[in-house]
């Protein structure tokens, strides 16, 4: 069912751009290809590549039947996206259909620490919410070139689509009335605050709290952003049945979690909602993520975090008044913004060797079915199975990751080792900000280490505030030993399995992963390369270049004033300051919104002479979005680590040059050469 639906969606003529046409069944992989990095490049995706619950939207038809989501696919050629609003049947009886298709790549623009809006790559999750009758979808849409997101309808059955123009500004939230008749949009209202920018431009800005140098040389606006609220009427349509409206009702209902982050027993919800039964089985304490409660009140269903590490997920039933809970599904990947419908809960999946798909959920038994699969090509690759490893730090954390070997590995034999982070729950595809090819480094020989932060220290330790709790990690960098000891003592164990090589070691990193990667360069001589998404932690981009909001926000979870000039503090994380004794090669791939904090790092290591090569990808955010780049970074890195660690030269003459260069120039060697 889902590769017909696919195959047909390659046959209809794209509608705004050849990035948008489906691949054709003739693409695809013969069974037992290895992965490259431009499959990888290419995966279709249902949400944000994340294993938070609000990485994907599933909107459940009012009749229980159906699930709308948008399904996204990147185009590397044309460095575009393909966005499908999709439909597709629970009851697998019926092909899934695309009712909408085309438009622009809506990226979040919150505010950050209270300023914006503020760009970022990392794209909306944009729910489809149907009609109460059911014969629509709305949804939040860019058209192709345009600069304003508005609310698009959709006929459910898929015979067209059709824009709400509410007027200015960008929709941000909406809601079908009852009647499904019209549609209250909220937009956000900035052409006044943007016309008083332009004036204050014209006598210069003020150079206050609104700055963030790094980012832009113009004011962000202070959050909270006006709002207006519009009611758009919908062209008239037959009046459904108040049954064919309402069946839906009889199935389970979610119960509220006010913070799945802390919600540690089941028993915390049942007298909000008129339970009055405490659970007092082992079941029902921990890290409690969704609840679902029966209609007739007498059965109760929750996820919860389970096994070492919290690293997996289960489902359990509970008949409340006549038993303990029952675990009916446990899975070691992630399951993911599940919704009731009907008997069963619908839920985007992943595991470690298969892509995001849709599947639908029994509670009671545990009995899964699949729906709808965006990757049914992945199936054919040559992939080795991940090995699940777990391991404690000095300090006695327990943490884990998965080990993933090439797929024709063979006895005795020890490859170069790769560390990815920060993240490993789910499918493995690139490590936080998708930039490391798991399992294509994989297919070009490599073994992978993608592990799991270990609990911050912060969280033993009962703090009042998050400040409180950044200031006790950061504290003589608690929680950097916490994580390197983590992260060496994940490596030795793969050593001691006998399949890596102990002279080439490598570690990469972004954000989080990046201030672990340079804390290990600074402080050990544990790895042979390097490649960060990001750059670096110093005084001045750390302090200054994050404007004042930024600084303040850093000096009230730990960091010194910029004045202070704290040596003590800086000499365990500013690369500036330890360029000198940096000895390892290291690539940079930088975004535009956040190069120039690495400036001051990069020029230190030229300085002294050391192997640094760094790109500027522009039009990027810390997590970068344009297809293009990430398939040019992960072949950059690829060639990267076979250049460094296995002396195998770029295809591409210039960069053959400068890498070469680098070597000569430090008195390198590739890692393990004698």
């Amino acid at each position: 069912m889902i590769l017909a639906s696919l195959v047909a969606l390659a046959a209809m003529p794209p509608i705004f751009d050849p990035a948008c046409a489906g691949r054709s069944s003739a693409s695809l992989p013969t069974h037992g290809r290895h992965i490259t990095t431009r499959d990888l490049a290419q995966l279709r995706d249902i949400g944000i590549a994340s294993p938070y619950q609000d990485s994907v939207a599933l909107d459940i038809s009012p009749d229980g039947r159906r699930v709308a989501f948008q399904m996204r696919e990147s185009s590397p050629d044309a460095n575009r996206y393909c966005l499908s609003i999709v439909v597709a049947s629970l009851d697998g009886k019926s092909a899934p259909i695309v009712v909408d298709r085309g438009g622009d790549l809506i990226r979040q623009s919150g505010p950050q620490l209270g300023l914006g809006p503020y760009p970022s790559g990392v794209p909306e999750v944009i729910r489809s919410v149907w009609s109460p009758d059911g014969r629509h979808v709305a949804f939040l849409k860019k058209g192709e070139g345009e600069n304003q997101v508005r609310v698009w309808i959709a006929a459910s059955n898929g015979l067209g689509s059709f824009p709400l123009d509410h007027g200015t500004g960008d929709a941000v939230e909406f809601h079908w009335s009852e009647d499904s008749k019209h549609i209250s949009i909220l937009s956000r209202q900035l052409d006044d605050m943007i016309a008083g920018r332009n004036r204050e431009a014209l006598s210069g800005f003020h150079m206050d709290g609104r700055l963030i140098p790094v980012s832009s040389a113009k004011p962000y606006f202070k959050a909270p952003f006006p709002l207006r609220t519009d009611v758009m009427s919908l062209p008239a349509g037959p009046t459904p049945s108040s049954q064919t409206r309402f069946s839906a009702i009889a199935g389970w209902h979610e119960l509220p979690i006010a913070d799945p982050a802390h919600s540690h027993n089941i028993t915390e919800l049942l007298p909000k909602n008129l339970l009055t039964r405490a659970c007092l089985a082992e079941a029902c304490t921990g890290l409690i993520i969704k609840a679902w409660q029966s209609a007739d009140g007498r059965s109760l269903s929750f996820l919860r975090r389970v096994g070492p590490a919290d690293d997996a997920m289960a489902l359990y039933h509970w008949e409340v008044a006549s038993g303990q809970p029952r675990q009916s599904y446990r899975t070691s990947g992630v399951l993911l913004g599940c919704q009731s419908a009907g008997p069963r809960l619908v839920c985007a999946q992943e595991l470690a060797t298969k892509p995001r798909s849709i599947v639908t959920l029994d509670p009671k038994t545990g009995r899964i079915t699949s729906v709808f699969d965006p990757n049914p090509e992945f199936e054919s690759f040559a992939l080795s199975t991940p090995k699940r490893l777990y391991w404690r730090n000095d300090k006695g954390i327990l943490t884990f990751g998965e080990l993933v070997l090439p797929p024709d590995h063979k006895p005795n034999e020890k490859h170069p080792l790769i560390v990815v982070g920060y993240r490993t729950r789910g499918f493995l595809r690139g490590g936080v900000g998708d930039e490391y090819p798991i399992y294509a480094l994989a297919a070009r020989g490599y073994a992978v280490l993608s592990f799991d932060n270990p609990p911050d220290i912060s969280s033993f330790a009962g703090t009042k505030s998050s400040a409180e709790a950044k200031r006790l990690d950061r504290k003589d960098w608690a929680n950097r030993k916490s994580i390197l000891s983590s992260i060496e003592n994940g490596v030795r164990m793969v050593e001691a399995l006998g399949v890596s090589d102990p002279s080439r070691r490598a570690i990469t990193g972004l954000s989080d992963g990046s201030s672990s990667l340079f804390f290990a360069l600074i402080n050990d001589h544990f790895f042979h390369t390097a490649i960060a998404s990001t750059c670096c932690e110093e005084p001045i981009s750390s302090m200054a270049l994050i404007g004042e909001v930024g600084a303040s926000y850093f000096e009230e979870n730990g960091y010194p004033l910029l004045s202070q000039d704290d040596t003590v503090f800086w000499r365990a994380m500013s690369v500036t300051r330890n360029a000198a004794r940096i000895d390892v090669p290291l690539l940079l791939n930088l975004a535009e919104d956040e190069y120039l904090y690495a400036l001051e790092s990069i020029r230190a290591l030229r300085f002294h002479q050391k192997s640094v090569d760094a790109y500027l990808y522009p039009n990027e955010f810390h997590v970068k979005w344009q297809p293009a780049h990430r398939l040019a970074i992960y072949d950059r890195n690829i060639a990267w680590f076979d250049f460094w660690l296995r002396g195998i030269d770029p295809t591409d003459e210039d960069q053959r040059l400068r890498w070469t260069a680098l070597r000569t120039s430090d008195g390198k060697k590739t890692a393990g050469s004698q």
